[in-house]
């Protein structure tokens, strides 16, 4: 069915005289299991479809750039569609640009067949776990949550016979767990994107999520204190980071000199490492091409605290005169961001109860209300909503409340130590790190 709605998407933009286009076109299948408290509250079966055009008009060293994303596959609906794409792309100028031509790609598997196979019984299946999981939490009551299975097929095609397709599987869950001691009460909010079974963990997290929960229940506010040193979890280190490295290592950041990253100068401690990997079969934003068809590879962005890649789109590999690095990633409006697909930071060689005691004092943070960097200067504040203190080398008392803040720039460049071990959230694979030169206050 979709590469039928696919043809006929080509065939109607090829009947209205255009000749330089793409479609991305998705598919995707849900399976929804929502709670209430103890109880399962409603399950549902989502399939939609949604496809982007874009449709060019070149204009000498200009080009024009249309764009609609539509959800309908009625004939008077996408002709309309394509007739302001058309317009739209006629009105725009951007710099030159053109469509990618069929390249060579790696072969990857995104689907795990038994989802493909049988997905309510997958969902069902992990839905119970959850549910066991959580019954057998001691002072624990649920108040709501969410768990999904996602199955999605993936079509680009374009007007220089670029034809490529994947499927891929994924999971979403989203829990709230209270705890209650005495009249004080207290709660643990977590939502989590997972590419793969192996890495969901259910029952682990279920308990560490219901001791975060408790432990807030004994929480007090922390000391203020400057230039301390802090663990961030990989969870709080993915907001962190994400924001201020994709923008610093992008080809458009150095098209605009708006980067401080130069290429092969030092940015970070000689311990820290990381990586952008399009091709890792693990990671959320895989896949064997972008989003405008080049191919995804790995690339090496900061090695032993060296910049060593800029990572580049197809607008920007033009604009500087050689090839894309597979950073064309389409946006849930259609258009392209260059940016990173999937984050791995390598694991240190502690475990992160050995960085904990090697610590005379300082904090373990897990969580943070909103850690939203500027990425350009890379400055951050954010509430804290779970973490530790940490005196002697042992946690001494769990900490909610007051601010931490500092410099993600300047972080990278004071990184302590770097956990043995590694966690996924979204598209990220990161360790524990401590960094010495964050401030907490009050």
């Amino acid at each position: 069915m979709s590469i039928y709605n696919l043809d006929l998407l080509e065939k109607k933009i090829k009947n209205s005289n255009v000749e330089d286009y793409d479609i991305y076109f998705l598919e995707s299948k849900v399976f929804e299991t929502q709670f209430i408290q103890n109880e399962t509250e409603s399950e549902r079966d989502i399939n939609t479809i949604q496809y982007f055009i874009r449709i060019l008009e070149q204009k000498g060293d200009k080009t024009g750039i249309g764009l609609i994303k539509g959800n309908s596959l009625e004939d008077d609906k996408i002709e309309k569609d394509i007739e302001k794409c058309k317009k739209l792309s006629m009105i725009n100028d951007t710099s030159k640009y053109y469509f990618p031509d069929k390249k060579s790609y790696k072969n990857i598997k995104l689907a795990e067949n038994f989802i493909i196979k049988n997905p309510l019984e997958t969902k069902n299946k992990y839905s119970d776990i959850l549910q066991s999981a959580i019954k057998n939490q001691d002072k624990i009551n649920p108040s709501f949550g969410k768990f999904r299975v996602h199955i999605q097929n993936r079509f680009l095609r374009n007007s220089n016979n670029l034809d490529l397709k994947s499927i891929k599987t994924y999971f979403f869950f989203e829990f709230a767990l209270k705890a209650k001691n005495n009249g004080k009460l207290s709660e643990f909010w977590d939502i989590e994107y997972i590419k793969d079974s192996k890495d969901l963990h259910l029952e682990t997290r279920i308990e560490k999520w219901a001791n975060n929960a408790k432990d807030a229940l004994k929480a007090k506010l922390p000391e203020s204190k400057n230039n301390i040193i802090v663990i961030l979890s990989p969870n709080l280190l993915k907001d962190a980071l994400i924001p201020v490295l994709s923008f610093h290592t992008s080809g458009q950041a150095f098209h605009d000199k708006t980067t401080s990253f130069k290429l092969n100068e030092k940015i970070a401690s000689d311990n820290f490492n990381i990586i952008d990997n399009g091709l890792f079969q693990r990671g959320l934003n895989s896949n064997p091409w972008d989003g405008e068809g080049n191919p995804h590879q790995q690339n090496i962005l900061i090695e032993n605290g060296v910049f060593k890649t800029r990572i580049f789109d197809q607008k920007y590999a033009i604009l500087e005169d050689i090839s894309s690095t597979g950073n064309g990633i389409r946006t849930s409006e259609g258009t392209i961001a260059n940016t990173v697909s999937n984050l791995i930071i390598p694991p240190g060689d502690l475990s992160i109860q050995e960085i904990i005691s090697t610590i005379k004092e300082g904090y373990f943070i897990e969580k943070c209300s909103w850690l939203n960097p500027d990425q350009f200067s890379g400055n951050f504040g954010a509430e804290i909503r779970n973490g530790y203190y940490i005196k002697n080398g042992t946690i001494n008392n769990p900490i909610k409340g007051g601010n931490i803040s500092g410099n993600i720039l300047e972080m990278l460049k004071n990184c302590a130590y770097i956990s043995k071990e590694q966690k996924f959230s979204e598209n990220t694979y990161f360790p524990y790190i401590a960094f010495s030169n964050l401030k907490i206050s009050i």
